[in-house]
């Protein structure tokens, strides 16, 4: 197999979405689900761009309660 950088490009998202999403990220551009109220409760926690810089993977969990 001929590895360009385009197969590495390729590799490195491939890799980079099984981790995350083990992790518990979304990959998206913004979360809907917390503008339209369907998770009214959760925020966004943490934001890592992706490796191509096209997508953004958030982690949402629980409002702390003040």
């Amino acid at each position: 197999m001929k590895v360009t950088e385009r197969t590495r490009q390729g590799f490195a998202v491939h890799r980079e979405e099984r981790r995350m999403k083990a992790a518990g990220y979304r990959k998206h551009e913004t979360d809907w689900e917390i503008h339209r109220g369907f998770r009214q409760r959760d925020v966004i926690v943490d934001a890592v761009i992706s490796v191509c810089g096209r997508y953004v993977w958030t982690k949402l969990g629980p409002r702390d309660s003040q």
